[in-house]
């Protein structure tokens, strides 16, 4: 889905509170583009199903934290375990008045959460950040691309979402614990197989133009090579060469002379 002229996907919180939020965790409300032409830059972001998606299941968790808690409350009161249910009979009112509190806060983490989700596509790399306590940020060179896959649960069926699952070259094959830096996971998606077609079409221009890992081409300096005609053979440098091996092989012939008549000598 396009980002909207506000960046927000769907309605979007109110901008003012959205800021504030941004200031209190530290996060930039969007990110830098990824490596490539400013003219091929198209970003997308998950969809507004997907955060009813989410909120299904934050309601779900939300529900079952709430029922733990009033069943255990409750449930001490008629079960003696000595000083635990005392205390539990104590602690239990100001822990469901904790819980009421905490709801409309981890509300707005989840729709900042939600908000905060880019995924950014040029005809070079793809750029995925999401998170709020925790910002996670990568970047993936498109020429590095070996296997996308569209992904959906049962539930994201429901709701008609997918996820772009992309991995990249250095983890196609790995066993390590660095094996989820190789791999993109783009969530939420309602137009997953025109982001995996996007970037199939920049994958074939990359590799049809040869181009590699920007990295890992800056990283290699550029050798000066002369032009073919002055090292064409007969030239000015083979014949400078030549000079310089032949004093060479005179220089070996004398000192070989000079070794023997010391050997004949002792």
């Amino acid at each position: 889905m396009p980002a909207r002229a506000d960046g927000a996907p769907g309605g979007g919180m109110p901008p003012g509170l959205k800021r504030r939020l941004l200031t209190l965790f530290r996060v930039d409300e969007r990110p830098e583009p990824p490596p490539g032409s400013p003219e091929s830059l198209r970003t997308f972001r998950a969809s507004p199903r997907f955060f009813r998606y989410s909120l299904l299941k934050w309601g779900l968790g939300q529900a079952g934290a709430l029922f733990g808690l009033v069943a255990s409350t409750i449930g001490f009161e008629f079960i003696e375990f000595g000083p635990w249910s005392r205390f539990t009979a104590a602690a239990g009112p100001f822990l469901i008045v904790l819980f009421v509190v905490q709801v409309p806060f981890s509300y707005l983490v989840l729709r900042l959460g939600y908000e905060m989700r880019w995924y950014m596509v040029s005809d070079r790399a793809l750029r995925i950040r999401y998170g709020v306590y925790g910002v996670r940020e990568q970047t993936m060179t498109v020429v590095n691309i070996q296997n996308m896959a569209v992904k959906r649960g049962p539930l994201q069926r429901l709701f008609s979402i997918a996820d772009l699952e992309i991995r990249t070259a250095s983890g196609a094959a790995s066993d390590d614990d660095d094996e989820s830096l190789s791999r993109g996971l783009l969530q939420g998606l309602d137009n997953a197989e025109e982001l995996r077609n996007l970037l199939l079409a920049s994958l074939r221009q990359s590799r049809d133009a040869g181009l590699g890992d920007p990295d890992d081409q800056a990283a290699v300096p550029a050798v000066p090579v002369a032009p073919t005609e002055d090292r064409a053979p007969g030239g000015s440098e083979d014949a400078s060469v030549l000079a310089a091996a032949t004093d060479l092989l005179a220089e070996c012939r004398a000192l070989r002379r000079t070794v023997a008549g010391s050997a004949e000598a002792s």
